[in-house]
């Protein structure tokens, strides 16, 4: 069964899903076998229509883009969590030809609201979710804790990832996909409990009692830090990326807004910096 991006929103809101809840996605390539490539971008900060210019030339990049499966959108969509702005940006993201998951980033939130994540709720669904395709399993974890740049990955996150975690076959490789970064030389913004989480993944089904490399684990891509950050560790490749935004500049200094493109083949991963 494939689902539309309408149909698949329509499906969460009337099974009442919470925000940390698993909603298993049906195989993105229908059971197609070979390479294929998933776009992500992040730190939209779409403030109003004109804000969008820059999005829109990018998904039409991507839109183009041979063997694309999917894309991930990696927090910040809007400014200030308004409906408006997250609407916008909803706006511009439906002209992607193959569909998307987005999660949410600290401007996104209402930190005075009694469900931070109602807004964003509300125009894209669930902030966490697990797609899978072929050998791989696409993790997207909710990394806010409020609207602080500064984060620890609050508990029952990290408790509803180590349930998935635990789910999945140990055969198959794992992307994990946030807003804050766990690069492990990050400029800025590092996950406080990063090496907390990234054990959880050694083993799959067993209790981590302290870091050793996560062989599953192939992937982990974040955003908020506006710039372009490569490593790898452990046989994991971390990237944070450049905004695609008008209305934020780049961390680095470096004048290049665009997406990251990942290529994926059965047990690996490379990836690329896209300039729009």
């Amino acid at each position: 069964m494939k689902l539309s991006r309408r149909e698949f929103i329509a499906l969460t809101a009337a099974l009442g899903l919470s925000a940390c809840a698993r909603v298993k996605v049906p195989l993105i390539g229908g059971g197609e076998k070979g390479p294929f490539t998933v776009a992500a971008m992040n730190d939209l900060h779409v403030k109003d229509a004109g804000s969008t210019a820059v999005i829109n030339r990018a998904i039409e990049k991507i839109n183009a883009t041979p063997g694309l499966r999917f894309t991930v959108i990696l927090g910040d969509l809007s400014t200030d969590g308004e409906l408006s702005e997250l609407n916008l940006a909803k706006g511009s993201l439906s002209r992607l030809v193959k569909p998307y998951s987005a999660l949410p980033g600290n401007h996104d939130v209402q930190a005075n609201g009694a469900n931070i994540f109602a807004n964003f709720e509300k125009v894209f669904g669930q902030t966490q979710w697990v797609r899978e395709d072929g050998n791989w399993v696409f993790v997207g974890l909710n990394s806010c804790e409020g609207a602080a740049s500064d984060v620890t990955i609050p508990d029952e996150c990290v408790a509803w990832l180590k349930k998935e975690i635990k789910r999945v076959n140990p055969k198959r490789s794992i992307a994990l996909f946030a807003h804050h970064p766990f690069n492990p030389h990050s400029k800025e913004y590092r996950v406080k409990n990063a090496d907390e989480v990234i054990g959880l993944f050694s083993g799959h089904n067993t209790e981590a009692a302290s870091y050793r490399p996560a062989a599953d684990l192939k992937l982990v891509a974040a955003g908020h830090w506006h710039g372009n950050q490569v490593e790898e560790q452990n046989g994991i490749l971390f990237t944070t990326t450049a905004c695609c935004s008008s209305t934020r500049p780049n961390f680095d200094g470096t004048p290049g807004k665009g997406y990251r493109l990942f290529r994926f083949d059965a047990d690996s991963v490379a990836t690329e910096f896209v300039e729009v």
